[in-house]
């Protein structure tokens, strides 16, 4: 450190000189380099999603989540694994380790399905593996509240919708949420008054009657499946 302090002040035109040179390279390599907005990542991760129509989540565990569970430990690579069964459908997410070759993960991943593929239920699906692409997923979420007189979902469908189209940088528009048809049901006082009801009554009515139950299971074969019964409002007419 003395040795510098005594070179600067012997020198001072060459330290400077030094000085002006690193900032003049690192001003020239900061505009040189790439600036994105969302910059592209590969996100190490790939997704088995497997239907299996009518199935319990305990019978998707233990006839497919498991098992593609057990297939997937002995693949390389591998960080962590997160799987969740659920009523007709399971699904496995695989983490692999930064700087994993994801088509060579995908291809082994594939062939390991493949292996097992004759210990899954003859009516499941076939297994449907897909690479999580972060630089597919939409650039920008808007949320969309207020009181605009009409269904939000119809408004936001016709009105805001073909306008975010019109801009030449968009490439598509994705609307979900809400609800696009409804029935509005207006009370009169007086009837509720005459029936000694509220208005929070007559909504537990309205909903109890819109319902879907379980109602046992069949057992066919050494498979047991669950049975549930629904009643659904299908026309206003219905509703009335």
């Amino acid at each position: 450190m003395i040795r510098l302090t005594k070179l600067a002040l012997k020198r001072p035109v060459t330290i400077i000189l030094c000085l002006v040179t690193i900032v003049y390279f690192g001003f020239q390599s900061l505009m040189g380099a790439r600036m994105e907005l969302i910059p592209e990542m590969e996100l190490p991760m790939l997704l088995i999603s497997t239907v299996y129509a009518g199935a319990s989540p305990d019978d998707v565990e233990e006839l497919i989540t498991s098992k593609q569970e057990d297939a997937v430990s002995t693949l390389s690579g591998i960080d962590t694994v997160q799987s969740y069964s659920m009523e007709n459908v399971s699904v496995v997410m695989i983490q692999y380790e930064y700087g994993t070759n994801m088509d060579t993960a995908y291809i082994n991943l594939k062939k390991a399905m493949d292996g097992i593929q004759s210990q899954m239920p003859e009516d499941a699906g076939d297994p449907n593996i897909l690479e999580m692409d972060i630089n597919a997923m939409p650039s920008i979420m808007l949320s969309v509240s207020g009181n605009v007189g009409t269904n939000l979902y119809t408004y936001v469908e016709n009105q805001i919708v073909p306008e975010l189209e019109r801009l030449s940088a968009v490439g598509e528009v994705s609307l979900a949420g809400g609800q696009q048809d409804y029935v509005r049901v207006e009370l009169m006082a007086d009837k509720l008054e005459q029936y000694h009801l509220t208005m929070n009554q007559v909504a537990q009515l309205v909903g109890a009657a819109d319902f879907t139950v379980p109602a046992g299971s069949v057992d066919e074969g050494d498979q047991s499946l669950d049975v549930s019964v629904a009643n659904d409002y299908d026309s206003v007419e219905s509703l009335e």
